[in-house]
């Protein structure tokens, strides 16, 4: 359980699920029709654009090859196993459907408390926000599968982010649990997303 004004909130792997989600999105606009997304324009002023050009252009080739390779390695339970046994850990969830605002935001309602995100504390790739900027996508509202979230006893945290590291997992302390209500991002309340901008994007160049 979240403990108001102690628990310090982890964000694990954010890279990966990032990633994952970016590719899968530029593989739909591949797939739709014969490759072609009708209209589609970047900030660049490009008109028509293959998602083979999309990919090429906004990601590079060795961030494709890793996220493409990370699509069989979706799974956070070595991430939550090695916080566990670094801990102490206090809560787990793992950031799928609508990201990182959706999961902190559901474990704060179970909790009864308030989280506070700190976003410039999470490293992002430069190329996915390109991405996602161009297809009009919040990435911290995006499904991130294989992203952990994790509540962590402030005198774990670091021994937790070493652990962590130590494993090559990717990991920041970039919150904290309050005695409010509801999710804080940098200092601006946030409603939970309700439905993920994912699946609706993609539907939307599959239909093309």
């Amino acid at each position: 359980m979240l403990r108001a004004g102690r628990d310090r909130c982890v964000v694990c792997r954010l890279d990966r699920g990032w990633v994952a989600m970016t590719v899968a999105l530029l593989l739909v606009v591949s797939v739709a029709g014969t490759g072609v997304a009708s209209g589609l324009s970047g900030p660049t002023g490009g008109a028509e654009r293959t998602g083979e050009s999309l990919m090429t252009d906004r990601l590079d080739a060795a961030t494709i090859d890793d996220a493409t390779d990370r699509f069989d390695d979706m799974s956070p339970v070595k991430d939550a196993l090695t916080a566990a046994a670094a801990g102490p850990v206090t809560a787990m969830h793992d950031a799928t459907e609508c990201g990182i605002y959706g999961g902190l935001y559901e474990m704060a309602r179970a909790a009864g408390v308030g989280v506070e995100l700190e976003t410039d504390r999470v490293p992002v790739q430069p190329g996915v926000r390109a991405a996602c900027d161009f297809f009009g996508i919040n990435p911290w509202m995006s499904i991130s599968e294989g992203t952990l979230l994790a509540a962590v006893a402030p005198g774990g945290v670091n021994s937790a982010l070493a652990a962590l590291e130590s494993e090559g997992i990717p990991a920041a302390d970039a919150g904290v649990v309050t005695e409010g209500s509801g999710l804080v991002v940098d200092g601006e309340p946030i409603d939970h997303p309700g439905v993920d901008p994912f699946w609706g994007t993609s539907e939307e160049y599959l239909g093309k």
